[in-house]
């Protein structure tokens, strides 16, 4: 770094390359000398001796460190943080000194480089009632707890930081044993924080009533907004057999940084288990009297408490005001899980609140009120639905056709030669709407070996006006053998104008039947307006073969 720049003296390369030789050396006697450094005049020398004292690992380095920690600009305390360098020793005798000052050094140095493993031994001070220095322990302690449960999260489960968690919960446990004697809240806190609920102290502490920190553990539990003790709740609602107090919790607590958390987890398909453990709720606090703390949260948030809520034991009645005001949410997730929800609500006053999102703005929440009109009976649904049949939402399209699934071809096929010719007229127009593959379907029929088939399927072209979907078609069916089929096909392209069909019935002109000949020129004169079509003579040359 340029020293004109940074303010600082310059340093010969040669004290620097000496300074890189004493980071890289195992021999302790260089510490002593980088630990005069430090007290260098020159800045350059002081970062150059704290840089290579990073690198050893003596007692000695450690001491010259906390010593001289209040000294430490905030980048250089960061330095020594990033480093990995540990403080253990030196931390450890300034704890154990009496000296209140050098506690509280030892204290504060802790809160910015944590030594994982002197969590025992805040523990003992802490559980000692007689120690003037508990109270400020505790919260370096819980502090500390908080910082290891961090860092498993951060860099995943290792063997060496799992074994200091280990320890950790190991002597934080004993104390919990003891818990009658010192009823020491931080240790508690620490614990919770870093215990999973598969440990069986915890587990038999939440358990029993009787035991003497289960009162003190349900308490946490339920008022904490501590992100690991939140974790740890919430973990009850995977759990095969979950301890019932904590369970309840889930449905007792409505705090906002809860809520936030529970129904950030609980987003998408609930499994078995989640919802066999929410059967077990009978009071769900924030799905009835605190039910407006749903307002604060997402809409995906909203769409999820609202299906763990239809999970729980309250029963439909008790839901129903909440399935409401979420119906009315701002947010469109929310708006449709409530509507999906309502689905099983017949009544007059829900039939109106279906029919109004019909015109909700989110094409979704649409579409699910589409869905449940004829469920509901409603009086006009079908005409309703048909309304919505060409909207540009592909997924309002698809719900009116599955609402609308029993006018599919098929079936009108099946039923056409019973059907009077208004109910023929009017079930196919709305097979042709509605059934997707009625074209293609159709298209099998015209070319079906059975000749009746394909008769068939040319009345309902023309019932159906489907002519233009089918121009192809019947463009193709011009030339097959049967005469009576190019006949009527040439009929119906009438109703064509594409210089495609044009041209085909031109050509059709020249048919060897002379009613295919009529019916082309018939359909020329339609497309044409009735204007004059040029002779046959004029556009190819007479098929000489005997007409059928």
């Amino acid at each position: 770094m340029d020293s004109s720049c940074s303010g600082k003296s310059s340093v010969p390369s040669g004290i620097e390359k000496t300074f890189q030789l004493f980071a890289k050396t195992d021999n302790h006697a260089v510490v002593p000398v980088l630990v005069d450094a430090l007290d260098s005049p020159y800045s350059d020398v002081r970062e150059l001796a704290l840089s290579a004292l990073l690198e050893q690992r003596h007692a000695v380095a450690q001491r010259a460190l906390v010593d001289r920690w209040k000294r430490f600009t905030p980048v250089q305390r960061s330095w020594i943080e990033l480093s990995g360098i540990s403080l253990e020793i030196a931390l450890r005798e300034l704890i154990h000194s009496g000296d209140s000052e050098k506690f509280n050094l030892g204290l504060e140095i802790l809160n910015q480089v944590p030594e994982f493993e002197l969590i025992p031994t805040l523990a003992m001070i802490v559980r000692d009632q007689g120690n003037t220095f508990r109270d400020s322990a505790g919260s370096t302690l819980v502090n500390l707890a908080a910082t290891l449960r961090k860092k498993l999260r951060s860099e995943g489960i290792q063997a060496n930081v799992e074994s200091v968690r280990n320890r950790a919960i190991d002597s934080l446990g004993d104390c919990i044993r003891d818990y009658e004697h010192h009823e020491s809240l931080p240790i508690l806190e620490a614990f919770l924080v870093l215990v999973t609920r598969e440990n069986q102290l915890l587990r038999e502490a939440w358990n029993n009533a009787k035991h003497p920190a289960h009162a003190a553990i349900i308490r946490f539990l339920r008022h904490s907004s501590r992100p690991e003790i939140i974790d740890l709740v919430l973990s009850s609602l995977t759990d095969m057999h979950p301890a019932a107090p904590v369970l309840q919790i889930i449905g007792m607590r409505h705090d906002p940084a809860f809520m936030s958390e529970l129904t950030s987890r609980a987003q998408g398909t609930l499994n078995d288990t989640v919802r066999r453990n929410l059967s077990k709720l009978q009071r769900v606090a924030w799905a009835e009297e605190h039910c407006h703390v749903l307002e604060k949260l997402n809409g995906l948030q909203q769409a999820a408490a609202v299906h763990m809520a239809m999970a729980t034991s309250l029963g439909s009645d008790r839901l129903y005001d909440l399935l409401v005001m979420i119906a009315k949410s701002e947010d469109a997730n929310g708006r449709l899980a409530a509507m999906e929800e309502l689905a099983s609500y017949v009544d007059p006053q829900t039939n109106e609140l279906i029919l109004g999102a019909i015109r909700d703005p989110n094409s979704a929440v649409r579409a699910e009120a589409l869905r449940q009109l004829r469920p509901r009976g409603i009086p006009g649904a079908i005409k309703l639905l048909l309304q919505h049949l060409d909207s540009p939402q592909l997924i309002v399209q698809d719900t009116v056709r599955k609402a609308l699934a029993e006018f599919n071809f098929p079936r009108y096929v099946a039923a056409f030669d019973k059907m009077s010719p208004d109910a023929r007229r009017n079930s196919g127009r709305l097979v042709r709407g509605i059934d997707v593959n009625t074209q293609r379907l159709l298209a099998e029929e015209l070319n079906s070996d059975a000749a009746y088939r394909r008769l068939r399927a040319l009345r309902m072209i023309e019932i159906m006006e489907n002519h233009v979907d089918m121009e192809a078609d019947l463009i193709k069916a011009l030339q097959h053998e049967d005469h009576f089929l190019r006949a009527e096909s040439a009929k119906l392209l009438g109703h064509c104008s594409s210089s495609t069909a044009v041209k085909a019935l031109r050509s059709a002109m020249l048919d060897r039947n002379v009613r295919v000949r009529e019916n082309a020129e018939e359909s020329l004169r339609k497309i044409a307006g009735n204007k004059s079509v040029p002779p046959v003579d004029s556009l190819a040359p007479v098929d000489p073969q005997v007409t059928s």
